[in-house]
C-alpha cells in the first residue's frame, strides 16, 4: 500500500512508523498542529504530545524525547489510546451515561489539580516576594532551638576497602599492607584508589568520605578515624565487617552549633513548604466554610448502611 502525502497509517512496526518524526518533535519552530501520525480513524499532534508529556513529573518530562526508543514507544501508545478512544466514540460508548458521568469526573480531577498547581505556584510566589519577613522568622526560629542544631565532632577521611574474598582474610591483608606501603611511599591516594579499592563509589568520589560523625560509621572504623590526628595520616589497615581498609585522614571539626547561614536554607525551605500547604489548606476551608454548602448526611448513611449489608456473608451481593 503507498501512503499517501502527509498520511501515516499503523502497521505492525510501530517504531519504524515514527522514525521519520522524532528529530522534528524537538524543533521549536514546529506548529503546535503538526501531524505525528494519522489514519482514517485518528489522528496525533504534536499539541497532543505536548499536553501528555506536561502530565508528567518536572524531573522526567525531558528523559521521553532523548531517548530514541522510548520516544517512539511513548508516541505508540498515545496513537493506540487516540485510535481506540475513536472507535469507542463510533460505538457510541462516549453516550453511556456511567461513562459519560466517569469522563467528566475525569475533567473535574485535571482541573482540580491545575488549581491546587496554580495555589501552590502563587503561594511560593508570594512566599519569595516576602523573603525578608521570612528570613526574620527563620532567625527566631533558630535562636529559639538552638540547641536542636548541634553537631558532634565530625572528621574528614577517605579510604580505599579491600574485601576479604572467600574468607582469606591473610590474603586481603596482605594486599591491604602493599597499598599502603605504596601510600607512605609518595602515590596518589585518589589514583591509588581509583585502582585498587572494592568500594564500589570510588570512581565517583575517588575514596573520598568527607565529613562524618563517628556514629555514621563502622565503630572499628570511626575508631580509627577519630583516633588520627594529622593531616595527611595515613593508617595501618582497619579491618571492619566490609574488609580492610587504608584510612587517609583529613581534618577534624570540633563539637559545635551549626550557624545560623549553614541552618538557613533549611529553616527557609521549611517555612516555604508550610506556607504553600497553608494556601491548600485555606482553600479547603473556603470550600468547607461556604454558606450556600448543603449536605444530605441522610443519603451518605444509607450508602454506608447498604455498602455493610451487601458485604455480610451470605449475602447473594457480597463481593
Amino acid at each position: 500500500m503507498t501512503l499517501k502525502p502527509k498520511k501515516l497509517f499503523m502497521s505492525a512496526c510501530a517504531l519504524a512508523l515514527f522514525a521519520p518524526f522524532v528529530a522534528s518533535v524537538h524543533a521549536a519552530e514546529t506548529e503546535a498542529d503538526a501531524v505525528i501520525a494519522e489514519s482514517a480513524h485518528a489522528r496525533l499532534t504534536l499539541a497532543d504530545y505536548e499536553a501528555e508529556v506536561a502530565k508528567l513529573a518536572p524531573g522526567i518530562r525531558g528523559e521521553v524525547a532523548v531517548n530514541q526508543v522510548r520516544l517512539k514507544q511513548y508516541l505508540d501508545n498515545l496513537f493506540i489510546a487516540r485510535s481506540l478512544a475513536a472507535d469507542a466514540r463510533a460505538a457510541g460508548l462516549d453516550k453511556d451515561p456511567v461513562l459519560a458521568r466517569q469522563i467528566a469526573m475525569a475533567v473535574d480531577k485535571l482541573l482540580a489539580q491545575a488549581q491546587v498547581d496554580r495555589i501552590e505556584a502563587a503561594a511560593a510566589t508570594a512566599f519569595d516576594q516576602s523573603a525578608e519577613k521570612y528570613t526574620a522568622r527563620a532567625r527566631e526560629l533558630y535562636d529559639v532551638n538552638r540547641t536542636k542544631y548541634n553537631v558532634p565532632e565530625r572528621v574528614k577521611a577517605a579510604h580505599i576497602l579491600v574485601k576479604i574474598d572467600d574468607g582469606n582474610k591473610a590474603a586481603a591483608l596482605t594486599k591491604a599492607t602493599e597499598i599502603r606501603a605504596r601510600l607512605a611511599a609518595g602515590a596518589d591516594f585518589a589514583q591509588v584508589a581509583r585502582e585498587s579499592s572494592n568500594d564500589p563509589t570510588v570512581s565517583k568520589n575517588n575514596g573520598e568520605l568527607g565529613y562524618f560523625e563517628a556514629k555514621t560509621m563502622d565503630p572499628a572504623f570511626a575508631a580509627a578515624a577519630f583516633a588520627m590526628t594529622k593531616p595527611g595520616e595515613i593508617s595501618a589497615p582497619v579491618l571492619t565487617s566490609f574488609g580492610y581498609h587504608i584510612i587517609l585522614f583529613q581534618g577534624r571539626r570540633p563539637a559545635g552549633i551549626r550557624t545560623f547561614d549553614e541552618v538557613k536554607p533549611e529553616l527557609m525551605a521549611d517555612l516555604k513548604g508550610k506556607a504553600v500547604a497553608e494556601a491548600k489548606a485555606e482553600a479547603t476551608r473556603r470550600i468547607f466554610s461556604d454558606p450556600t454548602l448543603k449536605v444530605d448526611v441522610e443519603l451518605i448513611d444509607r450508602i454506608n448502611a447498604e455498602a455493610v449489608a451487601r458485604s455480610k456473608p451470605g449475602n447473594p451481593k457480597a463481593p
